[in-house]
């Protein structure tokens, strides 16, 4: 395992580092403490070095994205119906960044901020990057003043593990995630071709503002059956040519996998563990607004997988869901592993 650190600048008078792990096989993982965020994963494919994850070579690209490249995002992912919700009787407004609705934590969120270091490093033959960050009680809206860790962990057989940490003073909601953009062919095309499945029989119908329904629909006989791996673009024109839903999980158990991912050309492959209840499968098929230089993306299709580990979307008002609030002295905790292998 070899790790080093590099300056990548200041943000807010803030040192930004760029944190890279190069594991036995040759993998590299690249993070920095701007957001929290993964920024590439590289990956040696028939004497190429191939960048599986989407990312932007400094800070200015992600300063200037609109879609969280990477990035933790909370302090709740996805969305939350009308911005607020209640908790002992009492609203909290919630500041709105998608509409109506609260996205991704809000208009400050996690993703654009300078998270401290805690670990960075080699520890026992594991690549280490421990951050951590306070959000004060009433940012973006949300009650208590939330202590967070997030720590990225790099091992020789190519596993990549995510975990989340959160305690607060006062009760709240908390569901974050990572929000990576995963293409095993490089870029070099679309995901069309990609198998994937996934643990879930059932998936979230949505609204027309992407709001759950409340349902939980079985998958059989629809275009979000994975439950036998497929191809992601099998029946994407059935979803209107993109996925954006939520998948619930047949087991959030680290121990079994929940969702799998193919390039059937080069065999490399992604497998997710997860202890979360979901998995946001988003597939874009429209350029993002703002392009890396270091990767040319495909002239058409769906451009990249998002396999977002979380809890479901709008659970602080869905009574039926699995419930995201904790309490003081309760912590949250999110564990997922990515692991890369060829198949």
């Amino acid at each position: 395992m070899d790790f080093k650190v590099d300056h990548w600048g200041k943000f807010s008078g803030k040192d930004v580092w760029l944190y890279t792990a190069k594991t036995a096989s040759g993998m590299e993982f690249s993070f920095t403490n701007f957001g929290a965020t993964l920024v590439s994963i590289k990956a040696p494919v028939d004497n190429e070095m191939l960048n599986i994850a989407y990312g932007f070579t400094d800070i200015n690209g992600y300063l200037a994205a609109n879609f969280y490249p990477g990035a933790t995002v909370g302090r709740y992912a996805n969305r939350i119906e009308n911005g607020s919700f209640t908790i002992n009787g009492k609203t909290f407004p919630l500041s709105k960044n998608e509409g109506e609705n609260t996205l991704h934590g809000g208009v400050i969120g996690l993703s654009h901020r300078i998270w401290n270091q805690e670990e960075v490093g080699e520890r026992d033959g594991v690549g280490i990057v421990k951050l951590s960050l306070l959000s004060p009680d009433g940012e973006d809206g949300f009650p208590g003043n939330l202590a967070i860790t997030a720590t990225f962990q790099i091992t020789d057989d190519n596993q990549l593990g995510i975990t989340y940490v959160a305690n607060t003073d006062q009760e709240t909601h908390v569901n974050m995630t990572s929000h990576g953009y995963f293409n095993l062919s490089g870029f070099k095309s679309n995901v069309l071709d990609h198998m994937l499945w996934i643990d879930a029989p059932h998936y979230l119908p949505v609204n027309s503002k992407l709001i759950p329904t409340g349902e939980l629909r079985n998958v059989s006989g629809t275009p979000f059956d994975f439950t036998v791996k497929r191809a992601v673009g099998a029946d994407i024109d059935l979803a209107n040519d993109f996925y954006d839903y939520c998948f619930a999980l047949q087991h959030a158990n680290i121990n079994k996998p929940a969702a799998m991912l193919v390039n059937p050309k080069n065999r490399l492959s992604l497998t997710l563990y997860t202890n979360q209840p979901g998995i946001q499968l988003y597939t874009p098929i429209n350029p993002p607004n703002i392009l890396s230089s270091s990767i040319n993306l495909p002239n058409h299709g769906n451009w990249a997988v998002c396999l977002e580990p979380q809890g479901f979307p709008n659970s602080p008002n869905t009574p039926n869901f699995p419930s995201t609030l904790i309490k003081p002295n309760e912590a949250y905790e999110h564990i997922s592993i990515f692991q890369f292998e060829f198949v």
